[in-house]
């Protein structure tokens, strides 16, 4: 059975839950836009009953666990960043939505056993270090019958948007350097996808492809918040004294193949979703 891809060595900046803690704002801005499109398809694939108990693991500025409440669901979201907790339980509150959200580690939940009539994660699990054990975790706590709906990245070469910035660098720099597979794109082939469900002790993932546009009023506003993750902060920080030089291009480049106004980029995912095996 092919395994789920391993990478070794020192956690990613999108790793360290505490370096998302500075990225809050134009994380929620910039890029939930994006990924509500896939935690769409996640809620759809999860086929809840009314008044269900859902968990949304890795759940960020709460986007997905929001939208679980406004169907009338009873939802736990946890995030390991302190701050992400925070803004979703301020938005939560704001829009008179009751969500719980818990500042906690994905891959060691302190929750009981099948608590949970379904879980969800979009682009959270299969970031975390130990990919298996925190879908695992899901497994343990979601009742046997229950559904389990998880978003990987797939198709890199279709994100616009980096395929823009790296057009950019490489217009400024000439050369890039190579880097290594980034912890987000573990399981952007479906075999390795498929293969972190059954190290899971899953059955067999349904499978599908999910499209979704990040939008911005502006290639201006969207080069201004670049830095809306700690992994594309320390992509920019890696441009050294170029960097600004760097986003100017990518700008420029937007404005002249786009034009001025309202832009929108494409990215692809995977959303995987399963069945509790009952005993």
């Amino acid at each position: 059975m092919t395994r789920p891809v391993t990478i070794t060595g020192d956690p990613e900046p999108d790793q360290q839950p505490h370096r998302w803690d500075d990225h809050v704002v134009f994380y929620e801005d910039v890029f939930e836009p994006l990924t509500q499109r896939f935690a769409l398809a996640a809620i759809e694939a999860l086929s809840l009953k009314p008044r269900s108990r859902v968990l949304d693991s890795g759940a960020g500025t709460g986007g997905a666990a929001l939208e679980l409440a406004r169907r009338g669901h009873r939802v736990t979201a946890i995030d390991a960043s302190l701050a992400m907790a925070r803004r979703a339980t301020a938005r939560a509150a704001a829009a008179a939505l009751r969500v719980e959200v818990l500042t906690m580690d994905g891959q060691n939940l302190s929750l009981p056993d099948g608590s949970f009539d379904a879980a969800l994660s979009v682009l959270g699990v299969i970031l975390f270090p130990d990919a298996v054990r925190g879908l695992s975790e899901l497994r343990r706590t979601v009742k046997r019958g229950g559904r389990i709906a998880l978003v990987t990245w797939t198709a890199p070469e279709a994100y616009e948007l980096i395929g823009e910035l790296r057009a950019a660098a490489l217009a400024v720099l000439g050369s890039l350097p190579a880097r290594p597979l980034p912890a987000q794109l573990r399981f952007k082939e479906e075999r390795d996808f498929r293969a972190l469900f059954a190290a899971a002790g899953l059955p067999t993932a349904e499978i599908s492809e999910v499209a979704a546009e990040l939008l911005a009023p502006s290639p201006a506003w969207l080069a201004e918040r670049l830095a809306f993750a700690p992994g594309m902060a320390a992509l920019l920080d890696g441009f050294g004294g170029e960097r600004a030089e760097v986003i100017a291009a990518f700008q420029t480049r937007l404005e002249e193949r786009r034009g001025p106004g309202r832009l929108s980029l494409s990215a692809r995912a995977y959303l995987g979703s399963v069945t509790v095996a009952r005993d």
